[in-house]
């Protein structure tokens, strides 16, 4: 039962097929234009759009430059100041000394 519907949907799909192929010279010289058109298109699109990705990434890139380098001047500059305090620090440093002590021992 499966198989014969199969087959009569088979032959039904070569019949279609074999019509399309009967087509008219004209039909398939407008099928091929279309395609070709399309074809350039795209190529045009692709070519657009890496010209576009040529002109983007160097500003990108320059602009990421920038960002890293002021990033780098803050981070040098809060080292400088850390080191400043810690030398301030141990100029005037005092060493505290203790005992410590738990709850339970006293």
């Amino acid at each position: 039962m499966f198989n014969s519907s199969f087959r009569q949907q088979a032959s039904a799909w070569q019949q279609q097929f074999a019509q399309r192929k009967r087509g008219n010279v004209l039909q398939r010289l407008l099928a091929w234009l279309v395609l070709g058109v399309m074809l350039v298109m795209a190529a045009a699109i692709l070519l657009f759009m890496l010209l576009i990705s040529w002109l983007v990434i160097p500003i990108l890139v320059f602009r990421y430059r920038q960002k890293m380098r002021r990033f780098a001047e803050a981070a040098r500059a809060e080292a400088e100041q850390h080191t400043s305090r810690q030398q301030d620090n141990t100029t005037g440093s005092r060493v505290i000394e203790g005992e410590v002590l738990h709850k339970d021992e006293r």
